[in-house]
């Protein structure tokens, strides 16, 4: 068979294709933590024989177990070098059970947020290269076409598209992925985008999972009266629900056919399943469309045009004043105090208002530091912006949260006026000795800068148009202790390249470290506030130096506490002086500001230092 024989095929009658193969192969007993696309390979008589299951049900057409088969999703299990083989696999199993008289369609899902992962983010040219690689791979495999599938992003799909159109000459579906509850507008943004890609030689063009199938109908509908294109549809079964820690979909397989067969009736000529569906749903769906007449289509409607751009929102109170407006007047000042661990927040807020009064500019907020349970970082900085009047830094990890709980976080921070956000990954739940608890690490923090960065431009994570624009001033971190800086200066360059605004170190001990680090970091042009922490007694630095990932103590200074050992407050005043000399180091090399780390809530410690940096000279200049 062949592409150009499928696309004859769906002007004439309903071509039947297969349903799911990730639900498949887990009810096979294949684990979800399984990397099921490297199965082609490690497994293939396991996918063949779904294959199979799907050829005998009445499918003809069969999509290849290579939805996630590209360099970046790869990676996450360590795959990353074998696209080609793992592509190539896919294909020639899928052929295999296809036998001469069915199609096979080479499948390829959107990178997304797993080009974020790893190292930092791909740009558009290592994307496309991504996506053209696997179109390549499949091609030599012997597909007689690509489905792009389950592309949420416009922006991606027609990236995709463009790279793989032009590395190989077969036909290419191209197919959006809608949430059930989106916008008019963002159904309409998916559209135009479906014609678009028609007119840039997209041979059919459909949709697939989401929700269930009545989101389809609805939204290829439309589609039908906007274009004659070929149209394809491979619904999920239902919405899943979790039973026991595992997503489940109903066995309303009926259902499911009667949403396919209102679809065939609107002109979609292609139908299969996506999450959830079986061959009992491709074998209902077989009998009751198969060799079914294409349905009668004429253009007979048109798309309003795009909605202007949002207008920003409008604060409701005076904004803060913003923390980098001081930069190149007068050091900026940042101190760290610790969410509770209980209820009680008023002590942080006393703390708070000392501090302010002693002339910080900002009080940083951790989130859940070491992976310990405390009070929420959002709600914190809150609190504090509105009783002590001064700028908060949130810290936000990706840790704890979903890319859904993260973008509604983001969402709240921004409508409270939380705008000031610093971009963590966050250190493992094991940190924390909280054994129930896993880490989400849906991405990281390069994927948490997008996220920030596109709600300040107008969209979600989904990349939908919203009626608002946030006001996020976005750090991150950058550990300038560890033993190759280069590869930390090259992780924090690409952050910025993502939009990152300022940065905050890790605790540094060692002041002769502190213009180096300057030097190196000089040509990003974004301001770097040196983190410091003053130190209480020698067994407060031997345990920083051991016990905490990316702190190093020098000897010389854990020697200085050891010499006062036993005595609280001569520790206390060791730990204050070897502060005061790191915080000089840091101006003298040009630090634009001082990062202060409160030690065991001693804010008392923390306003004498304040005023240390705002009494000390630099370049012969009292500031």
């Amino acid at each position: 068979m062949s592409g150009s024989a499928l696309v004859e095929a769906l002007a004439q009658r309903v071509v039947i294709g297969d349903g799911a193969m990730g639900t498949q192969l887990v009810a096979h007993g294949v684990s979800w933590s399984t990397c099921l696309d490297e199965l082609n390979l490690s497994q293939p008589n396991l996918v063949l024989a779904v294959h199979y299951e799907y050829r005998a049900a009445g499918a003809e057409v069969l999509e290849t177990n290579t939805f996630g088969a590209n360099r970046f999703k790869l990676a996450r299990a360590g795959f990353e070098r074998q696209v080609y083989g793992i592509c190539t696999a896919g294909a020639r199993l899928a052929r295999q059970a296809a036998g001469p008289d069915a199609f096979v369609l080479g499948s390829i899902g959107p990178v997304g947020r797993a080009a974020l992962d790893g190292d930092g983010p791909a740009g558009p040219q290592a994307l496309a290269e991504a996506f053209a690689e696997q179109a390549e791979a499949l091609a030599e495999g012997g597909v007689d076409a690509l489905v792009l599938e389950t592309f949420v992003s416009m922006a991606e799909l027609k990236l995709a598209f463009r790279a793989v159109h032009a590395a190989v000459d077969l036909p290419v579906i191209a197919q959006f992925s809608v949430p059930d509850r989106v916008s008019p507008d963002a159904v309409d943004e998916v559209l135009r985008a479906m014609l678009e890609l028609r007119g840039a030689g997209a041979a059919a063009l459909g949709g697939n999972c989401g929700f269930g199938p009545l989101h389809l109908v609805h939204a290829l509908e439309r589609l039908a009266e906007l274009t004659d294109a070929p149209l394809a549809a491979w619904p999920n079964s239902s919405f899943p629900e979790v039973r026991d820690g595992r997503y489940v979909f109903n066995d309303a397989a009926p259902y499911f056919v009667d949403a396919a067969a209102e679809l065939a009736e609107r002109g979609v000529g292609l139908l299969g399943g996506c999450c959830g569906t079986t061959p009992e749903h491709i074998r209902l769906l077989a009998q009751r469309l198969a060799d079914r007449p294409a349905a009668a289509r004429a253009v007979t409607a048109t798309l309003p045009p795009p909605p202007p751009p949002p207008a920003a929102v409008v604060a409701a109170r005076p904004p803060l004043t913003p923390l980098l407006e001081p930069i190149g007047c007068e050091p900026v000042i940042i101190v760290e105090l610790d969410p509770p661990k209980g209820m009680d927040y008023h002590k942080v807020l006393d703390g708070a208002r000392r501090l302010a009064e002693a002339g910080a500019h900002a009080v940083s907020v951790a989130e859940n530091p070491l992976a310990s349970i405390r009070m929420s970082s959002v709600a914190l900085s809150y609190l504090i912006q509105q009783d002590a009047g001064v700028t908060a830094v949130c810290h936000i990890t990706c840790r704890d949260r979903n890319l859904l709980g993260q973008q509604s976080e983001l969402m709240g921070a921004g409508a409270l006026g939380v705008n000031t956000i610093l971009a963590l990954t966050g250190d493992p739940v094991s940190l924390g000795g909280l054994s129930e608890a896993t880490g989400v690490f849906d991405t990281n923090s390069f994927g948490l800068i997008e996220m920030l960065v596109e709600l300040n431009e107008g969209r979600n994570a989904l990349g939908h148009q919203l009626d608002f624009r946030t006001e996020f001033v976005i750090g991150v971190g950058f550990d300038p202790n560890v033993p190759r800086i280069e590869k930390a200066i090259g992780r924090l360059e690409r952050k910025v390249a993502l939009g990152a605004q300022f940065g905050m170190t890790q605790m540094v001990f060692d002041a002769a470290t502190v213009p180096g680090m300057y030097e190196a970091t000089a040509h990003l042009g974004i301001p770097i506030f040196a983190g410091f922490m003053p130190l209480v007694s020698a067994r407060n630095a031997r345990y920083l130096h051991n016990e905490v990932p990316g702190m190093r103590v020098p000897e010389a200074v854990q020697e200085r506490l050891a010499a006062v050992d036993g005595d609280r407050e001569a520790s206390q005043a060791v730990g204050t002086e070897i502060c005061r000399e790191q915080i000089d180091a840091a101006l003298k090399a040009g630090a634009p500001g001082i990062y202060l780390v409160t030690p065991f809530g001693r804010v008392e410690m923390m306003v004498e230092l304040v005023g240390h940096v705002r009494a000390a000279r630099v370049g012969g200049r009292r500031v």
